[in-house]
């Protein structure tokens, strides 16, 4: 509903508007009231409604108030590297801050709605395991949660990589957004695709750290990371320009990743590793068939000639339903836990609505 409001906004109000820009500012704020309104009703239903009380003092407020500083310090580096990306962006070839925009939108889709979305919904069973001093289940949430997100972010991440110049094509290659622009992003996107495993591990393993309150920690290794960013971008985007941008960003998650799992291994002494690699090996398994459909089609020569858009939209959407059930079939023939979760929760959803799963 936040992007429904945006795009309705840009479309509706801002030709009327002597500054166009405004119709978007006010598409974001109104998006964003959308978001919470919504949810109001069923807040109402589980009674669990909200009510305006002022209590500064409450203990409750001073000990959230410790531990949601530092989280939000964490959570801007993320935005102090993109903009210190798009800075350095500037000093490039023209054209180079624009690919790095569209190559981060096409990676923030499958890490928010899967990525950002698991990592939310997941910390709240790992509070509650914690709080009662069940270390075990703690560490046991984490590694499915792991498990979990890698599962469906590895395949997208393969997708993206192989169909990239399709995707791009058809969706942004319109106008005065020329090929030169598609193969600009396509190289941004190729290389902020490495590090969206590391993108989407950090927001579980944070979980991990709020659940222990420790907000610290992140903060700090994610400071860390921030700084290798920088020293990676200028060496790399000199021999790879707007890529090296990207890449740097990618390799300063994986780092990221790399310290907070380290670090929270030794804190919960060891979390489950053989489940954790077996899972992921299981999946680059089923992910192969997902590379090879993308490559196959990514190779067509429709994708260097203009028009032909409903010729383009059949291959790209068959590739990727194809793509989605060759994985599918892939996981059930490997006998993945994962999907068999994933397909309870769905079954669970139809019968909530009184509809019978064939």
């Amino acid at each position: 509903m936040f992007n429904v409001c945006i795009i309705a906004a840009s479309l509706y109000l801002s030709p009327y508007l002597t500054e166009p820009i405004f119709g978007v500012a006010i598409g974001v704020v109104a998006g964003g009231a959308v978001q919470f309104f919504m949810q109001l009703p069923s807040l109402r239903r589980h009674q669990m409604m909200l009510r305006f009380q002022f209590n500064p003092f409450h203990p409750g407020v001073k000990r959230i108030g410790l531990l949601i500083l530092p989280a939000m310090v964490g959570l801007s580096v993320t935005q102090v590297n993109i903009l210190v990306n798009t800075l350095l962006a500037s000093y490039l070839p023209e054209g180079s801050q624009t690919y790095l925009f569209y190559g981060m939108r096409l990676v923030l889709f499958p890490l928010g709605i899967f990525g950002v979305a698991l990592g939310t919904a997941i910390l709240p069973t790992m509070a509650k395991q914690t709080s009662e001093g069940q270390i075990h289940e703690l560490k046991k949430t984490l590694s499915f949660g792991l498990r979990l997100v890698l599962f469906i972010i590895i395949p997208a991440m393969i997708g993206l990589i192989t169909l990239r110049i399709p995707i791009i094509h058809l969706f942004f290659q319109h106008g005065r957004f020329t090929a030169a622009g598609t193969a600009g992003t396509a190289a941004a996107l190729l290389f902020y695709c490495v590090g969206l495993p590391a993108f989407a591990g950090i927001r579980i393993v944070v979980a991990a750290f709020y659940s222990l309150q420790d907000t610290k920690t992140p903060v700090k290794v994610a400071v860390a990371a921030m700084a290798a960013n920088v020293v990676l971008s200028l060496l790399l985007m000199r021999p790879l320009l707007h890529g090296g941008l990207a890449l740097a960003t990618s390799l300063s998650a994986v780092l990221n990743f790399g310290l907070l799992i380290w670090i929270l291994n030794r804190r919960l002494q060891g979390i489950e590793w053989p489940m954790i690699l077996r899972s992921v090996g299981n999946t680059i398994l089923a992910t192969i068939p997902v590379g090879l459909l993308g490559w196959a089609v990514a190779s067509l020569p429709i994708w260097s000639f203009p028009g032909e858009w409903d010729v383009k939209t059949f291959w790209l959407c068959s590739a990727i339903a194809m793509s989605i059930l060759s994985y599918i079939v892939s996981n059930r023939l490997l006998r993945s836990e994962e999907q068999d979760f994933l397909w309870e929760m769905v079954k669970t959803k139809i019968a909530k609505k009184g509809i019978r799963p064939a």
